[in-house]
Formats: structure tokens, C-alpha cells, sequence
């Protein structure tokens, strides 16, 4: 027994003498079984990935396309009722500038008439005012033209009193004289 690896290496050795010379794969003599193996191993290999790997695989990739497909779909929906919502609040938002600058305006013009109104009034208050306020310098100066005539009478007597001597015939009031035909 210890004689038998070196005659299984005597025998690799006699024998490799012709297989040293090629690379096993390369080897003529074995082209035919190395052909047969390929073409079993090749049709148990494409028999199982196409019974078993591939089918799955497809499904996998349809079932990712259906998705895609369902993804892209739902974005364009979200996407144009995006915009939807966009163009509804940009109507919402003119339609409500458009109602404040009315209601602004009729306001405006609220306080524009209340005004108007109030500065009449206050015109007519003022106007009576000055009215009566005429009236009564009216009043007061016709009342002091009267008591002009008597006042200057008054005044007169006392000058001419002091200037004239007491003994001396007094003046004629102005009544006096209307009645003897002088004119005031």
C-alpha cells in the first residue's frame, strides 16, 4: 500500500506524458463529453428558470409596471386636481379682492354721504348762528344808533352847561325841534 500513490502518480505520469501536453478543456478527446455536459447542464438550467425563476421574475416586473402605471396615473390625478384647487383659489381670492374693493367702496361712499350730510348740517347750524348773530349786532347797533341821539343830548346839555352859564335858556331837545320843523 504505500507503493499505491506513487503508481497513481507513475500512472498520471505515463499517461501524462500526452494529456501534459494540452489543457484538459482544450483537450480534443474530451471535446464530446465536455459538449454533452454543457448541453444538460444548459437545458436543466434554462428547464429551471423557465418553469420556476422566470415566471416570477415577470411577475414581479409586471407587477412593478402595474404599479408605476397606477403611481403615475394617481400623480397626474393629484396633479390636475392640484391644479384645480390652484385655479379655485385664485378665483376665490380675485372674487375676494373684487368683493372688498366694493364693499370698500361702498363705504366709502357711506362715509362720503354721512360727511356730506354732517357738514350741511353743521353749515345750517352755522349759518343760523351767524344769522341770529346778525340779528343781533343788527339789534344792538340800531339800539345803540338810539341811545346815540340821547346820549349826544345828554352830552351836549352838559358841554353847553359847563360852557354856558346856568342862567342861560336851555337848548330844545331833538323832539323839540322835529316838532318846530328843524330836521335832525
Amino acid at each position: 500500500m504505500a507503493d499505491a500513490p506513487h503508481e497513481v502518480v507513475e500512472g498520471a505520469a505515463g499517461h501524462g506524458a500526452e494529456a501534459s501536453a494540452a489543457f484538459p478543456p482544450f483537450d480534443p478527446t474530451l471535446f464530446a463529453s465536455q459538449l454533452f455536459w454543457f448541453a444538460l447542464t444548459f437545458g436543466a438550467l434554462y428547464f429551471v428558470l423557465s418553469r420556476f425563476a422566470l415566471p416570477k421574475v415577470g411577475a414581479v416586473l409586471a407587477t412593478r409596471a402595474g404599479t408605476i402605471t397606477a403611481d403615475l396615473e394617481a400623480a397626474a390625478k393629484e396633479s390636475a386636481a392640484a391644479d384645480a384647487a390652484r385655479i379655485g383659489a385664485e378665483q376665490a381670492t380675485a372674487k375676494a379682492r373684487n368683493d372688498a374693493r366694493t364693499l370698500i367702496e361702498a363705504q366709502r361712499a357711506a362715509v362720503t354721504a354721512e360727511l356730506a350730510g354732517e357738514q350741511e348740517k353743521a353749515e345750517a347750524a352755522l349759518s343760523e348762528r351767524t344769522t341770529k348773530a346778525e340779528a343781533a349786532i343788527a339789534q344792538t347797533r340800531a339800539s345803540a344808533l338810539a341811545d346815540v341821539d340821547k346820549v349826544a343830548a345828554d352830552l351836549a346839555r352838559d358841554i353847553v352847561g359847563r360852557i354856558m352859564p346856568r342862567n342861560a335858556p336851555k337848548p330844545p331837545t331833538p323832539k323839540q325841534r322835529v316838532g318846530q320843523g328843524e330836521a335832525i
